[in-house]
């Protein structure tokens, strides 16, 4: 008896933080799966609807409590903002389609950013960034101030849609590069220079853009995993821990037996 009871507690100490886990994990998942379809819909210019699954989120967030379960303020933050934006502006008549869809896919990505562990969603939008931020490169060695203005104002727009993911991705130092450079090209400082130094700011603005991207601040492997492989092998080490001692057990008892005779 008192060996099953050790055994037991083996179990409970390998499978409880897991079960802890994956409750935690549930949570966020369902919250991330909301955001989702809120984006979708919108996506569908289902716009009323979509404005009904974020007031739904809202209520689940409380419900959940899953304000104490962020990492730090900053992610509050980026939920209470984006989440505000998405709904002042997902039923506004007199705004285009495609700015309304925006906001909602901005609250998207930071759900989705507190929630992944690995790959978040912002990343995939590595091609478009960088392809808009190289319009901009084009534009000033085209000399051509006013489609440069075209060119900014696009890639203002796709970095602003992806700003409060990588602020939690992303280590603070590369993040307060990235805004230091965006503030940097809208200066009339900027205007004044050459059209060499232009060229060869902007390099240094590219790299700085590109290390966002290459230095996202997330595991390599999603923790579940960890948890999974964790609980897993714990069971696999106390199953062969206890049919061991059993067989030692037997074994002993079997020649104590033969001593017996």
């Amino acid at each position: 008896m008192r060996q099953i009871a050790v055994l037991l507690i083996i179990i409970i100490v390998y499978v409880f933080p897991s079960a802890v886990y994956a409750t935690y994990h549930d949570g966020w998942q369902r919250l991330d799966k909301i955001s989702d379809e809120a984006l979708q819909l919108a996506k569908n210019k289902r716009f009323e609807e979509a404005k009904e699954v974020l007031d739904y989120f809202a209520n689940e967030f409380f419900k959940l409590n899953a304000r104490e379960r962020l990492q730090s303020m900053d992610e509050l933050r980026a939920i209470t903002v984006t989440h505000e934006k998405a709904l002042k502006t997902i039923t506004a008549s007199t705004l285009p389609a495609e700015e309304r869809i925006d906001q909602v896919a901005q609250f998207r990505l930071v759900i989705d950013a507190v929630h992944s562990n690995y790959q978040p969603l912002w990343t995939e939008m590595e091609q478009s960034v960088m392809e808009a931020f190289h319009q901009v490169e084009k534009t000033v060695k085209q000399g051509n101030s006013r489609q440069f203005q075209i060119a900014l104002a696009k890639f203002l727009h796709q970095y602003e849609i992806i700003e409060p993911s990588v602020k939690i991705d992303v280590k603070p130092d590369w993040a307060k590069k990235a805004d230091a450079d965006i503030a940097q090209l809208q200066t009339p400082q900027f205007q004044a220079l050459t059209q060499a130094e232009k060229v060869q700011v902007l390099a240094q603005m590219k790299e700085d853009m590109q290390a966002l991207f290459d230095h996202v601040k997330k595991d390599e492997a999603d923790p579940s995993l960890w948890w999974v492989m964790i609980s897993t092998g714990g069971m696999i080490v106390a199953t062969l821990i206890y049919v061991g001692w059993r067989k030692y057990r037997g074994e002993k008892q079997k020649t104590r037996s033969h001593e017996k005779q």
